[in-house]
């Protein structure tokens, strides 16, 4: 392929936050265009499920539109699936588990009576 020194300069004075922003946006248009083309969904019938003019879908697919999470998240409803993935840390779950503990004054336990006792919870952590 034929090289534009013109272009590779212009490219080259691009800041990498732009450059990150227009390639998500070039990957949130393909994945969009992958899952109508999985459902046999057409441009047309997708607008017209999104509430928007297809010439609006077709802007959406060429990856210069930014989109907005609303968007996204309306995107993801109408065609089932997800658009963006976020990683998260795995949801940590809980248990609690009774242990009986001895809570008494000093004077109290020295005749081996523990007056006060009481049933404390504690907290275990895992991680599935």
């Amino acid at each position: 392929m034929k090289r534009n020194p013109l272009f590779e300069n212009c490219l080259e004075n691009v800041a990498p936050e732009v450059r990150e922003e227009v390639r998500l946006n070039i990957d949130i248009a393909n994945r969009i265009y992958d899952l109508l083309k999985a459902k046999r969904m057409t441009q047309r019938e997708f607008a017209a499920l999104m509430g928007k003019r297809e010439s609006e879908i077709s802007r959406w697919l060429t990856g210069s539109h930014g989109f907005t999470t609303t968007t996204l998240a309306k995107i993801a409803a109408v065609l089932g699936e997800p658009i963006v993935e976020v990683k998260r840390r795995p949801e940590k779950k809980y248990v609690y588990v009774p242990v009986n503990v001895f809570v008494a004054p000093p004077s109290d336990s020295r005749d081996g009576n523990f007056y006060g006792a009481r049933l404390v919870s504690y907290q275990m952590a895992y991680e599935n």
